[in-house]
């Protein structure tokens, strides 16, 4: 059974990797504060809070120099910093998370899932409160 390895406060890297059109690898390691726990799916809430480093690799690992950086990507991933998500326990690690590129270019919603949720649930509650006023009325 996973194990949750921080408490709500705590702080550890989270890395995660995309294979790249081309064929490079993008390797990005972020700082991410643990939110809340989920115990019952054995995940972490955490937000994304700095982009502390990372590397751009060629198809067989050799790591290209910063001027070689697909800046397009890089953004994206830059542009992940403050987002919540939830993540499983095993992440906390220090390995690297293969992830899709489709999750790095938005096409897949992995880096804005819980935010849409909490959006969502917002907008359900205001509802139902405006539901609730009519009732009384």
């Amino acid at each position: 059974m996973p194990t949750a390895h921080n408490d709500i406060g705590d702080r550890f890297p989270l890395q995660f990797a995309w294979r790249l059109p081309q064929g490079d690898y993008l390797r990005a390691v972020f700082l991410a504060d643990v939110l809340d726990l989920v115990p019952e799916a054995d995940k972490y809430i955490v937000r994304l809070v700095k982009l502390e480093a990372g590397r751009q690799e060629d198809e067989h690992g050799a790591p290209r120099s910063s001027d070689q950086f697909s800046k397009e990507y890089w953004s994206l991933a830059a542009d992940l910093v403050g987002r919540k998500i939830t993540i499983a326990y095993e992440a906390d690690n220090g390995r690297a998370l293969h992830m899709r590129l489709a999750t790095l270019t938005g096409e897949h919603n992995f880096f804005t899932r819980y935010e849409d949720a909490e959006v969502m649930a917002r907008g359900i509650l205001a509802a139902a409160e405006r539901r609730g006023r009519k009732e009384e009325e």
